[in-house]
C-alpha cells in the first residue's frame, strides 16, 4: 500500500511539473518562431511602406554625392559596419533567455536604420532645427536644439518599430527582457547608420581634400561613444513600453514603464546636450558626460535585474519535469539563475579549467530548457541531444575538480 501511495504521489508531482511547463511556454513564448511575411497583418504592410519610404529617402540623401566622396563613403560604411556586427554579437551573447529569432533582429536592425531614421527621425529633427534659430536665437539652437528634438523624435520613431514589432511578433516580445533586447536591436540599426551619416557628411569638410581621412576621423569617434548611444536609450524605452502596456507574460507597471521610458529620453537628452548643461566649459561638459555614462549604466543594469526574476520562473517551470526526472537538480538550475550562486561556485573551483568546465554546462542547460521549449517538451532529436551535451559536460566539469 505504502508503494502504491509513493507511485501515486510521484505520477501527480511529475503532471504537476510537465503542467508548469506547458503553461510557462504557452504565456512566456519561449520557443515560438517568426514569421515576418504576414500578408493578412495590417501591421506588416505599414512596415514595408515605411521600410520603401525611407529607402527612396536615403537614396535621395546619398546619391547626389555618392560619386564625388566614394573614398570616403566606403571607408565610412566599413568601419561603421564593422561597429555594427560587434553590437550585434554583444545584443546576441547576453539575449539569454528567450532568445529572439535572429529573422526578428534583423527586422529589429532594418527599422532603426532605415524607416527609423529617414523615414521620421531626419524629417522631423530638420524642421525643428530650422525653427529653433528663428524662435530662440543661433545660440540657443547651438547649445539646446538637438537635446530639444532628437531624444523626442528619435526615441518615438524607434518605439514605433518596436510597436509594430510587437504587433508582428506577439508572442515573442511579452517581457520587459523582450523589450531590452529588441529595443537594444533597433537602437543598432539607428546608431549604425546615424554614424555612417555623420562620417559621409564630414568628407566634404575642407573643401573635400582628404574625404576618406575625414570619414575616417568622424567614424571613429563616433564609435567609441557609441556604448553609451542608441542601444542603450531605446532598450530602456522599449523596456519601459512593455510595463506600461502589459502583456500575458508581463504584469502592468506604470510607475515602472514610466521611469524607464524617461530614463531612456532623459538620458539622450544629457548625451545631446552635454556642451549646453557644461555651460561651454569643457571640464564641465566632460563631468556630464560621465556622469551621464554612470546613470546610463545604472539604469540599464537596474532594468536587467528588474526584468531577470520573470524569465528565471520560466526557466525553472520549463525544466521542471527534467528536475522531476531527477535528468538535473535545483542546484543546477540555481547557478544557471543565481548570480551568488555561481560566485561560489567559481570561487570554489581549483583551477581555471573547472571554471570553463561549469561556464559550458550552464549554458547546455539553458540550451536545453531553449529546445525543450520549442520542442513542446517533445522527445525530440534536439531535445536528447542538448541532455547528452549536459551528460558530458557534467562529466567534463566533474573531472575538472578532481585532484
Amino acid at each position: 500500500m505504502r508503494d502504491t501511495d509513493t507511485d501515486s504521489s510521484t505520477d501527480s508531482a511529475h503532471t504537476d511539473s510537465i503542467e508548469r511547463r506547458r503553461r510557462a511556454v504557452e504565456v512566456s513564448g519561449w520557443g515560438e518562431r517568426f514569421h515576418f511575411l504576414q500578408p493578412h497583418n495590417a501591421s506588416f504592410w505599414v512596415y514595408i511602406v515605411l521600410t520603401a519610404i525611407g529607402v527612396h529617402q536615403t537614396w535621395a540623401y546619398f546619391a547626389p554625392e555618392a560619386s564625388f566622396y566614394a573614398g570616403g563613403y566606403a571607408v565610412a560604411a566599413i568601419l561603421c559596419l564593422l561597429c555594427g556586427v560587434a553590437w550585434f554579437l554583444w545584443l546576441r551573447h547576453i539575449d539569454r533567455w528567450e532568445r529572439q529569432p535572429g529573422s526578428l533582429a534583423v527586422a529589429a536592425i532594418v527599422w532603426g536604420a532605415i524607416p527609423g531614421t529617414f523615414a521620421f527621425a531626419m524629417t522631423a529633427n530638420t524642421a525643428m532645427l530650422s525653427i529653433y534659430p528663428k524662435l530662440f536665437g543661433q545660440e540657443w539652437a547651438a547649445n539646446w536644439g538637438a537635446g530639444a528634438t532628437a531624444p523626442i523624435t528619435e526615441e518615438a520613431a524607434k518605439l514605433c518599430g518596436f510597436l509594430l514589432l510587437m504587433s508582428l511578433a506577439p508572442r515573442l516580445i511579452r517581457t520587459a527582457n523582450d523589450g531590452l533586447i529588441v529595443g537594444a536591436f533597433i537602437g543598432l540599426g539607428f546608431g549604425v547608420f546615424e554614424d555612417f551619416l555623420y562620417a559621409v557628411n564630414s568628407a566634404a569638410t575642407n573643401f573635400g581634400t582628404d574625404p576618406a581621412g575625414n570619414a575616417a576621423h568622424m567614424a571613429i569617434t563616433r564609435i567609441g561613444a557609441s556604448f553609451v548611444s542608441h542601444p542603450l536609450f531605446s532598450a530602456l524605452v522599449c523596456s519601459g513600453a512593455v510595463y506600461l502596456i502589459g502583456t500575458a507574460a508581463q504584469p502592468r507597471r506604470i510607475g515602472l514603464g514610466s521611469m524607464f521610458v524617461a530614463a531612456g529620453v532623459f538620458l539622450h537628452f544629457t548625451w545631446d546636450d552635454a556642451v549646453g548643461l557644461g555651460a561651454g566649459n569643457g571640464f564641465v561638459m566632460f563631468g556630464v558626460m560621465i556622469a551621464s555614462v554612470i546613470l546610463a549604466l545604472t539604469m540599464l543594469t537596474i532594468a536587467f535585474r528588474r526584468a531577470a526574476p520573470r524569465e528565471h520562473r520560466f526557466v525553472r517551470d520549463i525544466l521542471a519535469p527534467e528536475v522531476d526526472r531527477q535528468f538535473l537538480t535545483d542546484a543546477d538550475i540555481d547557478e544557471v539563475l543565481d548570480p551568488d550562486v555561481r560566485k561560489a561556485r567559481r570561487k570554489s573551483a581549483p583551477n581555471r579549467a573547472a571554471r570553463r568546465a561549469d561556464a559550458h554546462l550552464r549554458t547546455a542547460i539553458l540550451d536545453l530548457a531553449h529546445d525543450v521549449a520549442r520542442d513542446d517538451g517533445a522527445d525530440t532529436h534536439a531535445v536528447r541531444h542538448s541532455r547528452s551535451e549536459v551528460r558530458r559536460l557534467r562529466t567534463v566539469a566533474d573531472l575538472a575538480r578532481t585532484p
